[in-house]
């Protein structure tokens, strides 16, 4: 036995030097996005390879055969041949959805980046509106005690103009009464008799 490699003798510790040696040796790999399917020259993998095509490249089908599971394309070059229904997909590839996705994404990112300078905008719009509703709520005030002070001063007048109706009511009274009482005791005018 070699003595000169030791085995840690605790287990958790064999599985996370072996967990970190695996983490690194498989994040070093990547398969490439430039791959190539082949197609045959009949409906299964028996028949030779008779050309191959890029991933994502359209094409047009021509027919299926049921028993194999293969589809007969047709190339945008005009060749003709023969892949596993599998490799075929409905709809446009993402080769030519890309760039559409790439520049969406551009024109998302600039409408984002002007919603949040108008958010900020707004967001200072708002303060200032808070700022002028403060001092309009300090004015609203002021004027809500001045109509009430006007209020009392205008219910003082009512009740001071009432007092002094009153007064000069009762004042005519008071002096028609003694009109009334002093006319009997007046002098009467004797009238004359004219004679012509």
């Amino acid at each position: 036995m070699n003595s000169s490699i030791k085995l840690p003798k605790k287990p958790w510790l064999a599985c996370l030097l072996a967990a970190a040696l695996s983490t690194s040796a498989s994040a070093a790999n990547y398969v490439s996005d430039d791959v190539y399917t082949f197609y045959h020259g009949g409906p299964g993998t028996e028949y030779r390879i008779t050309g191959r095509i890029r991933s994502g490249s359209p094409v047009t089908v021509l027919t299926r055969n049921e028993k194999t599971d293969f589809i007969q394309i047709k190339t945008p070059s005009g060749k003709v041949g023969w892949m596993p229904a599998d490799k075929i997909s409905s709809g446009t590839s993402l080769a030519d959805r890309y760039p559409k996705l790439e520049e969406q994404l551009k024109q998302n990112e600039a409408n984002l980046a002007a919603q949040a300078e108008e958010i900020l905008a707004l967001k200072q719009h708002n303060q200032s509106l808070a700022g002028q509703n403060a001092g309009n709520a300090g004015k609203v005030s002021a004027l809500e005690e001045e109509i009430v002070s006007l209020n009392r001063t205008i219910n003082g007048m009512d009740e001071s103009n009432l007092m002094r109706w009153f007064t000069y009511g009762g004042l005519v009274a008071f002096g028609g009464l003694l009109l009334g009482l002093m006319v009997p005791y007046l002098p009467k005018r004797r009238k004359r008799h004219d004679t012509w």
